[in-house]
């Protein structure tokens, strides 16, 4: 039961992710002159290609294809599959934010971005901390186990 609770959680933290990247882009197209300049074929200075229409829509879908799969990997497979996509996506939120107030400042669609980076950071810190869980129940018979507990006294 716990493992599957476990799971459960981050999928909905990878689909509380997703939904903050979905929201970025939309804020995005809000933001003024955006949607002129997409029309005209360049958007931030870049122009607009089939590539980078691409390279978006994986961005948007990679954390709904991460919320998939971690409900169908089990254990330790899991929590190394969030690890890896939770740094990944979390550091996309950190080039991102470095890029945007290295050269334009700050703009509206980069508080959900910055959110979906953040909970990107707390699915990665999440997954250490299951990898730990994971590797002192596999530990063998007769091995060296350091557990931390409190324990309270009236």
């Amino acid at each position: 039961m716990g493992s599957t609770l476990a799971r459960m959680r981050f999928t909905m933290l990878w689909l509380v992710a997703a939904v903050a990247l979905l929201g970025s882009a939309v804020i995005f197209f809000y933001e003024p002159d955006v949607l002129a300049e997409g029309v005209a074929g360049e958007m931030e200075g870049e122009a607009v290609t089939m590539g980078m229409a691409l390279m978006m829509a994986g961005m948007a879908l990679a954390p709904l294809v991460l919320a998939t799969a971690v409900l169908f990997i089990p254990g330790r497979a899991n929590a190394i599959t969030n690890l890896v996509g939770g740094v990944l996506l979390g550091g996309l939120g950190i080039f991102s934010l470095i890029s945007h107030l290295g050269g334009e400042g700050f703009h509206a669609h980069l508080v959900p971005g910055l959110a979906a980076g953040a909970i990107a950071w707390l699915i990665a810190g999440l997954s250490v901390v299951a990898l730990r869980r994971h590797s002192l129940e596999a530990a063998p018979p007769g091995s060296l186990k350091l557990e931390f507990t409190a324990t309270a006294h009236a």
